[in-house]
């Protein structure tokens, strides 16, 4: 699986939009000559207008700060001594200096990957130019925003607002001949808000050709109305996320009893899910490995009830993964994957979860579990951090309505990091890794 950007919305019902090829172009960054494409950003469907084009290079988004900044209402300070610039927005500050790792988020030091760190771009058109550029995926998180991006059309599209249903939007535009048409309207208008699905489910992730077709098979029912056979597929009531409109955000889970998780190794039967650069190596049994030796782990605890998705080479719809977990009213939920893209130098760990502030049917804190697994990960192979990233369109993670998420354990594209998945030793310590995770998850946000 692979990834790309968040930014701005704490909703996510965007339409679907035209797709507009994207050109690719050249421009000079460290005296270098770099082939970038050009990318699309909205803000509440309107489209960025720059002289100079964002653009996406090793898989990240960069934007000319004035232009998105003056968009989302962030002020920026320029210090040409040091080069640095200072973002603020809602009184938050991040500072980072050009070709730096380095960045300060209100006083507080951190690090952002090497291909985050923000650019002098000399353009040759419209004319030659050097622009500051940053990376739109690190500032919209820092911010606490959402981006969700359209795979089809290159763009990155921005919602500050909460956006408003195709119902809302045609109820306004018309008048009801009776009283009962008017009420179906306004609760098919509430449904549609309450569940608030992410409607592209294309983002710039590593999906197999069968977890695209079903995700995207998924969503067309969504988009057709056909949300409740969804919700019976995934073992979800409806009728229950009606109920809970004023939702109650808990920061813990409290249990009164074996806390229940379920341990999902991805892809698998049919759907190899990511084939390594030695073309011998598939991400759906790397998958197996690492959550039957977990879950063997975890059996042995007796404070837990552990389960897995599968045990051995067979392919499971999303819905019945995400079943499998709400029927058992499971308390976490964790799918396990590895990593790829189509160039070999990305590398390192990343977790992906869906936030509550996404996807309605959530009522825990999503990003403390997410960091937990992260932070334990790390420490245990001291591979690149990615960080965590919040995924709300991926299926397995906004149809679980419990504490879920979804690792990518490495890249199999990275011709170095797939010798290290090889090693049993490796495989191993991310064992121990997501073992320590979720122990730590229980030591800190477990009430019993």
């Amino acid at each position: 699986m692979k990834k790309l950007l968040k930014i701005i919305p704490l909703s996510m019902i965007l339409l679907l939009q035209p797709v507009f090829a994207k050109d690719f172009f050249n421009v000079r960054i460290n005296n270098n000559t770099y082939k970038v494409r050009e990318a699309g950003v909205t803000v509440d469907r309107k489209e960025i207008k720059s002289e100079f084009k964002p653009y996406i290079k090793e898989g990240r988004t960069f934007v000319p700060i004035r232009e998105v900044t003056e968009s989302i209402g962030a002020k920026v300070d320029w210090n040409n001594k040091d080069k640095s610039v200072t973002i603020t927005l809602n009184g938050k500050a991040i500072q980072m200096k050009i070709n730096s790792k380095d960045v300060k988020i209100d006083g507080k030091n951190t690090k952002v990957d090497k291909d985050q760190v923000p650019q002098l771009t000399l353009y040759s058109s419209p004319r030659k130019e050097t622009k500051t550029m940053v990376p739109l995926r690190f500032i919209s998180e820092t911010f606490g925003y959402d981006v969700d991006w359209n795979n089809d059309a290159v763009r990155a599209e921005i919602t500050t607002v909460k956006a408003k249903s195709i119902t809302e939007d045609n109820t306004k535009n018309s008048n009801s001949n009776t009283k009962n048409q008017a009420k179906t309207v306004a609760e098919e208008k509430k449904i549609q808000s309450i569940i608030n699905e992410p409607t592209n489910s294309k983002q710039n992730y590593y999906q197999s050709n069968v977890e695209e077709k079903e995700t995207e098979k998924i969503n067309n029912k969504i988009q057709k109305g056909n949300v409740k056979s969804v919700f019976d597929e995934a073992e979800l009531d409806l009728d229950d996320v009606k109920v809970k409109e004023k939702r109650v955000i808990k920061d813990k889970i409290y249990s009164d009893g074996k806390l229940k998780i379920v341990i999902d190794p991805g892809h698998g039967g049919k759907d190899s899910g990511a084939i390594a650069v030695d073309n011998k190596t598939y991400e759906k049994d790397l998958n197996l490995q690492v959550g039957e030796k977990l879950y063997e782990k975890l059996k042995s605890r007796e404070d837990l009830d552990v389960i897995i998705t599968r045990n051995r080479d067979e392919y499971v719809k999303l819905l019945d993964r995400a079943a499998l977990s709400n029927d058992n009213e499971a308390d976490i939920f964790l799918s396990i994957h590895f990593n790829s893209s189509n160039k070999e130098s990305p590398n390192g760990i990343e977790v992906l979860y869906a936030s509550e502030k996404n996807i309605q049917i959530k009522e825990t804190v999503q990003k403390s579990f997410a960091q937990c697994l992260q932070n334990a990960l790390i420490k245990e192979t001291g591979a690149s951090n990615r960080g965590i990233k919040n995924r709300p369109a991926l299926i397995v993670l906004n149809k679980t309505k419990n504490v879920s998420a979804l690792v990518e354990l490495g890249f199999v594209s990275n011709r170095a990091e797939l010798e290290k998945l090889k090693d049993p030793d490796y495989i191993d310590k991310l064992v121990n890794g997501l073992y320590n995770g979720i122990d730590n998850y229980i030591d800190n946000y477990v009430v019993k």
